[in-house]
């Protein structure tokens, strides 16, 4: 590799580096890195991560040399303590043991199965909700989400238990922001940050072992794929709570952001707003969207892909080199932490015609574009296990809301984002009702 170059760094501040322009403003960061060049190397405190801007140099960690890369110590560090034993948190044989034993829950079929309960519970979560009626937006989807997935992965309601998830996982959200107090000292500081993850994620271990422990015969739930694979020796206890821990966790939070800010686009454009009404009426009429529904469901689908290009749940993907890589012309040594920002290539002009616009009729037709300029759920063989889940939750649960109700958006201010684990927004989002 001795024709390889050094990748350009950007300009920073004496001790901190890179670190003060991330913590002060972490999205206008990484997309003014980006324009240093496809690869650049950044100096953090500690450690000199790389950032990767380009879809061909994506696809190249993801899929050509996944068998270089890794997750990074970061994202094994983000869930100590909630996911160890999870597919989110392992690597190796072990992660590639913990994928299979799960695999059977996410099959194609199978997840169409969860389609016409998912509907059902989106409209029995809104049928409760008075005209006139103003609440925090994020709030309330996070609650249909939830309930979503307490039917088809626990096969339970979780109303009135709710708030145990919800703690635990805004805990872990608090936990992995880099700009909270306390990040860079030792684990072993009792900061309060740390004492309420602990509380939470206690609460939470016990809410899933007792769910686990009553399982009733004959359920078709994930729960029950995983405690098949318990008994069946292929997963330990540990690893069955782990692992419906960190779907629960992931799987109510990232659908929960997206419908958000799908709500947010449709109030700020009634034209597409109109075009989703239109055919939701004239696909479903006036009963339940159903799985067979959403092949038919094209503008549905779309306006959820341009939700996760500009909103990606999980804004970074984040690997860690186990060897030494070219990537670029740019060699990347072994050990290297490299972040792959949707959020900067999902707003990449090369890529995306007038990239910062609301258009969900860019999806129409054949892309013309990379695969890798588009990548929310991650890709190669780590890509998220519950795509296909979110994908066909996210376009029942947006039909049947239409079809029943139009939610007026006001923002508290300027739409800003948490820099965590998941894309929240720190601005007040709620939502008066209008019953249809």
């Amino acid at each position: 590799m001795s024709s390889t170059a050094r990748p350009p760094t950007p300009g920073g501040v004496p001790l901190l580096g890179n670190g003060l322009a991330f913590a002060r403003a972490p999205f206008e960061a990484v997309s003014s890195w980006a324009d240093e060049g496809p690869v650049v190397r950044l100096r953090f405190p500690g450690r000199s991560p790389y950032m990767v801007t380009r879809a061909d140099l994506v696809e190249r960690v993801l899929v050509e040399r996944q068998d270089a890369f890794t997750i990074g110590r970061e994202q094994r560090e983000t869930f100590r303590g909630v996911e160890d034993d999870a597919v989110t948190a392992t690597t190796g044989d072990r992660w590639q043991r913990l994928r299979r034993a799960l695999h059977p829950a996410f099959t194609r079929d199978g997840i169409r199965a969860y389609g016409d309960r998912m509907a059902e519970r989106t409209a029995e979560h809104v049928d409760d909700w008075a005209d006139g009626e103003r609440f925090d937006l994020l709030h309330e989807v996070r609650l249909l989400t939830l309930r979503i997935l307490g039917d088809t992965l626990l096969g339970v309601d979780m109303e009135g238990d709710e708030e145990v998830v919800l703690a635990a996982a805004d805990a872990l959200v608090d936990r992995a922001d880099p700009r909270r107090f306390g990040q860079l000292l030792p684990d072993w500081v009792p900061t309060p940050t740390r004492r309420r993850f602990a509380r939470a994620v206690g609460r939470l271990d016990d809410y899933v072992e007792d769910v686990l422990e009553n399982r009733p015969p004959g359920a078709d739930d994930v729960r029950s794929v995983l405690l098949a694979a318990r008994e069946r020796g292929d997963l330990s206890g540990t690893e069955v709570r782990d692992n419906l821990t960190a779907l629960l966790l992931a799987g109510h939070d990232s659908a929960a952001v997206t419908l958000t800010y799908a709500w947010y686009e449709l109030d700020r454009h009634p034209e597409i707003r109109e075009s989703l009404v239109e055919e939701v009426e004239a696909v479903v009429g006036t009963g339940l969207p159903r799985t067979n529904d959403t092949e038919a469901l094209s503008r549905t689908r779309n306006i959820v892909r341009e939700t996760l290009r500009l909103y990606p749940p999980a804004w970074t993907v984040n690997r860690e080199a186990t060897e030494t890589v070219e990537l670029g012309g740019c060699e990347v040594p072994e050990g290297t932490q490299v972040m792959l920002p949707q959020w900067v290539i999902h707003r990449d002009e090369q890529y995306w015609e007038t990239p910062e616009t609301f258009d969900p009729s860019r999806w129409e037709g054949e892309p013309d574009r990379p695969e890798y300029a588009y990548f929310p759920f991650g890709g190669g063989p780590r890509h998220c296990i519950g795509m296909r889940f979110a994908r066909l939750e996210l376009a029942l649960a947006l039909a049947t809301m239409v079809g029943r109700i139009d939610l007026d958006v006001s923002l508290g201010g300027p739409l800003t984002f948490a820099p965590s684990i998941s894309l929240r927004p720190e601005t007040d989002i709620e939502a008066t009702v209008r019953r249809l």
